[in-house]
């Protein structure tokens, strides 16, 4: 079963990595998609924010980086490497913003295959609200996961938030 589910998260890593070149207009979309999160009231409440530096193909975070600066907010920025150290308290973290290659509206997320965000999120408070960004296109209805993959608590895109339906 492991063994399947694996493969079937390798095709589809494949398949997200060929889709998100394909993202059109991403400077515009990222735009609004950053837009959606500010609004967010855990993002603007939040005294610590976990967020990304975007790699090719993923939202561009940069903008949405210097507004936390701007308003004093600490910020938590992974290294870019797989094998980087997690935050030294995750326990800080108030919202934690994570990319994948594909997410559910269910909340359920298909990273890079390293489990680095996984491994962290592990380590949050249970009031940490985890949000998940990616293209409106990489919403997907159904995603395979392994007992460790750890559920965002909504997903946001360009076209705006996703919540997971309740009870999920």
């Amino acid at each position: 079963m492991a063994d399947e589910i694996g493969d079937r998260k390798r095709e589809l890593r494949r398949r997200m990595r060929e889709l998100r070149l394909t993202v059109d207009d991403v400077a515009d979309r990222s735009v609004e998609l950053w837009a959606h999160v500010r609004d967010e009231p855990s993002v603007r409440s939040a005294r610590t924010i976990m967020a990304y530096e975007a790699k090719p193909g993923e939202p561009d975070s940069a903008p949405f980086l210097a507004w936390c600066r701007e308003l004093g907010k600490h910020l938590v920025v992974p290294a870019a490497s797989p094998d980087a150290e997690p935050p030294a308290d995750a326990t800080a973290i108030d919202v934690a913003i994570v990319p994948g290659l594909a997410f559910t509206p269910d909340g359920d997320r298909l990273g890079q295959g390293g489990g680095w965000y996984d491994r962290v999120l592990a380590g949050v408070r249970d009031d940490c609200t985890v949000i998940g960004v990616c293209f409106a296109a990489q919403i997907v209805d159904e995603l395979p996961v392994d007992r460790h993959d750890r559920r965002v608590d909504l997903v946001v895109s360009e076209l705006g938030r996703t919540a997971p339906r309740p009870g999920t």
